[in-house]
């Protein structure tokens, strides 16, 4: 399931009061709304800009953002930076990009928060 989460989700990372009190050390969130044009997120640079835009309305600025995406010449794991990784209520969810990827891994339904520090919804949820 985490891998899947993992997988799935359009992870937000950063590589580097609030208007939804989150922790200003945030640099982990699942995106709350996409970018109104489906898949097309403009490439690396766009889905990047979607997340700096995100986490700037959540009140979390002064980071530089990477989505959590791959292309056929950059692996998602090299763009994110080394870690560590915060939740957006200050829940570390992994020290590095190994434990990231690992099964030890903090991320969970109760800690793969959008960046408004709320749980994202799944299948089955309502």
């Amino acid at each position: 399931m985490r891998k899947l989460l993992l997988a799935t989700a359009a992870i937000l990372i950063a590589a580097a009061g609030a208007a939804y009190s989150q922790d200003a050390k945030m640099s982990f969130f699942v995106t709350s709304v996409g970018s109104g044009k489906g898949a097309d997120l403009g490439g690396l640079k766009g889905a990047d800009a979607h997340c700096a835009s995100l986490a700037e309305a959540a009140g979390v600025t002064g980071k530089s953002w990477a989505a959590y995406l791959s292309t056929s010449d950059t692996d998602a794991r090299d763009r994110i930076g080394k870690g560590p990784w915060v939740n957006a209520k200050g829940v570390k969810i992994a020290d590095d990009v190994a434990s990231l990827h690992s099964d030890a891994n903090g991320i969970t339904k109760q800690t793969a928060l959008n960046e408004k520090g709320e749980v994202v919804n799944g299948r089955g949820d309502t």
